[in-house]
């Protein structure tokens, strides 16, 4: 499995981790492809001044599941498993055949380790860090927002402010069991095992999907949910995301970038990709002729691949959406992950494919430019080398993709882009 990081500083920290990679004592046969051909970089930095990713470094990783992933703005840190046994990487340091109960998530732009049930927070001289808090029983999943660490044993929430000092625990009894946890800037999702999706914290937005803008001290369940069993869920920073059991995408909160794929004032029709202008212009749903679909899919032509799709929903502009609606991407597009940066969002399609929308002065959105979207574009870099996507992560302004099947065109891609 290969891995790549589009987005804020993402050069400068792949290279940091593959130092550390190659300095693991086990050297695990990790590979840097730092000489490809120039005439195989169809990414290149467009702008000055950005610290955008051109992906002329990318890492394989030997493991059987890549189990968790997370990034701040210097570093990112990656959980692998083989077996029984969890090996953590970073660009810091790295520990292999961990037997421990792992866990990992980020608060204040810090990295939290949690083993069984002991929590850490890294500091600048290691990844570990130190020691902020023991619990009484295993914690099964932890996420952290902006200044709040959440941590979940068997029947309760555990919610710690993680500001200058640590806090004691704040107990949250629960009724059900946690299978997952998503921290936006100021709010947490939860996804039960049967399937439910509760939200609390900060709801100025629309980000906690309860039909307004009110905070929530404890879980709610997202009553519009209900009924559909959630697998995935993601939080942004102030918008969030849900996949069900058949694949649909569901969103909710700020819009202000087109961060949930839905034509906002900010964006729609004034700053698509120059090259393809006309084709937006004929499918925006600010045209005087509007169509009867729900959306329409735009097969963009100045593309490597011919392949590239951005998917239009045909709504007015939204800029909060205070409970969730369900996107409409077309009955052959399947959705098996979402991630959700600070105000981008990424989905990976069953075929593979990955889609992103959103801000993207970074470059996050993988797209080769720094053109933000109000509707999710296929990428194009994926589909040119026929690469698998198999999952993607975010950070605030980065995307993290692995993927499979490397396989490089030795022709120019710009010659045949013409």
């Amino acid at each position: 499995m290969w891995v790549t990081l589009f987005g804020f500083d993402g050069f400068a920290v792949l290279k940091r981790l593959k130092k550390q990679l190659n300095n693991d004592r086990d050297k695990i046969n990790n590979l840097l492809l730092s000489s490809m051909k120039s005439a195989d970089k169809p990414y290149k930095l467009s702008v000055s001044n950005l610290k955008m990713l051109a992906p002329e470094e990318i890492l394989e990783i030997k493991c059987d599941v890549v189990q968790a992933c997370k990034a701040t703005l210097q570093d990112i840190v990656i959980v692998t498993a083989q077996g029984d046994k969890y090996s953590l990487f970073s660009s810091l340091n790295s520990e292999k055949g961990i037997v421990k109960n792992l866990h990992i998530c980020t608060g204040r732009d810090k990295l939290v380790t949690v083993f069984d049930k002991d929590v850490y927070q890294s500091d600048k001289d290691s990844l570990s860090g130190k020691l902020i808090y023991s619990a009484d029983n295993q914690i099964l999943h932890a996420g952290g927002s902006d200044d709040t660490l959440i941590l979940a044993e068997e029947r309760r929430l555990l919610t710690m402010k993680v500001t200058r000092d640590i806090s004691p625990p704040l107990e949250i009894p629960m009724e059900f069991r946690v299978t997952g946890i998503s921290c936006g800037k100021e709010h947490t999702l939860i996804l039960t095992d049967c399937g439910t999706v509760y939200s609390f914290g900060g709801g100025s937005r629309g980000q906690l999907g309860l039909s307004h803008v009110e905070n929530r001290a404890c879980p709610c369940p997202v009553g519009d949910l209900t009924g559909v069993r959630m697998t995935c869920v993601a939080a942004g920073g102030w918008h969030s995301m849900a996949l069900s059991d058949l694949g649909d995408l569901y969103v909710w909160g700020w819009n202000e970038s087109g961060q949930l794929g839905l034509p906002c004032r900010n964006i729609s029709t004034l700053t698509p990709p120059p090259t393809e202008k006309d084709n937006y212009l004929s499918s925006s749903p600010e045209t005087a002729e509007k169509s009867a679909a729900w959306f329409t899919r735009v097969y963009m032509g100045h593309t490597l691949s011919k392949q590239c799709q951005a998917h239009i929903q045909r709504v007015g502009p939204v800029q909060v959406q205070p409970e969730p609606t369900v996107l409409d991407l077309g009955e052959d597009v399947r959705l098996v992950k979402v991630a959700c940066g600070s105000r981008h969002s990424a989905v990976v399609t069953e075929d593979g494919h990955l889609l992103t929308t959103g801000w993207n002065d970074y470059g996050q959105l993988c797209h080769n430019d720094t053109h933000p979207r109000d509707y999710f574009q296929s990428v194009d870099y994926f589909l040119w080398h026929q690469m698998m996507v198999k999952d993607v992560f975010s950070g605030l302004w980065s995307t993290i993709v692995f993927y499979d099947k490397l396989c490089s065109h030795s022709a120019d891609p710009r010659s045949q882009a013409s």
